[in-house]
């Protein structure tokens, strides 16, 4: 390969660099955009995913590139696609780790919103939810609501659950539409100032949420929203029912 013999391993590298970068770019973008939009991708712990994902992809090439490489060894198109399929592997199975944490759904059940990840749904849950819970979203985290049954038995055995650690937000059996928890959510949020009073970096942050949304400040309140790494809070329009905005502000 002409174009081979005229290089050296630190320009080998490099180009193999600037591609590798390329290719992690366009991934983040998509993964940002579909399955980790902004609050999630922080409240869901996914900066960590995306870090060793980046750091495997971007560097473990690059850098394999720069020791093997020599113009003149005969194997040198064999060891650069070895290199390429191994970083390639590496790429599916960090973005395979990614997906199985995604948010699929942000639960509302008792007083806070519960961000939960693909990975954390009860799979026996999910096979006997009705639609359109019996499917894990690919275009971001759903809204929904989630409570308990009437009968006793099926309460029970959510209690069992619950203390085997699988909680109410993680049954998908047990959702419902957001519409239908409405009144559950008027009754559990708690005013903006209250919001803005325990974090001191939240009322710029908040001005500007009830500025996009075009909302008074007396028809939102707020609620917490538990992720797996952080807790944030939604703005909600309390008497719309629905969700203005979720930020990555703490309320503890």
């Amino acid at each position: 390969m002409p174009a081979l013999a005229t290089l050296n391993r630190f320009q080998a590298a490099g180009i193999h660099l600037a591609i590798s970068v390329l290719v992690a770019a366009v991934v983040l973008a998509a993964l940002l955009l579909v399955w980790y939009p902004q609050p999630y991708f922080r409240l869901a712990g996914g900066a960590g995913l995306m870090m060793i994902l980046i750091g495997v992809d971007v560097v473990m090439g690059p850098l394999l590139t720069l020791v093997v490489f020599n113009p003149a060894k005969k194997s040198l198109r064999l060891d650069l696609a070895v290199i390429v399929a191994l970083q390639v592997a590496a790429l599916i199975y960090g973005i395979t780790v990614i997906a199985q944490a995604r948010p699929v759904f942000v639960v509302f059940a008792g007083e806070r919103f519960t961000v939960v990840p693909a990975n954390a749904i009860d799979p026996e849950s999910l096979a006997s939810a009705k639609p359109p819970f019996d499917t894990l979203p690919i275009n971001g985290p759903r809204i929904v609501g989630a409570r308990l049954p009437d009968d006793p038995a099926g309460r029970e055995r959510a209690m069992l659950l619950a203390a085997a650690g699988i909680d109410l937000p993680m049954l998908p059996r047990y959702y419902v539409p957001f519409a239908e928890i409405v009144g559950q959510l008027k009754a559990k949020a708690r005013p903006i100032e209250e919001l803005e009073r325990l974090n001191p970096q939240a009322p710029g942050t908040v001005a500007a949420a009830i500025a996009r949304s075009g909302r008074t400040r007396e028809s939102l309140a707020w609620v917490p929203v538990v992720g797996r790494l952080e807790i944030g809070s939604a703005i909600v329009d309390t008497a719309r029912g629905e969700v203005v905005a979720v930020l990555p502000i703490s309320p503890f």
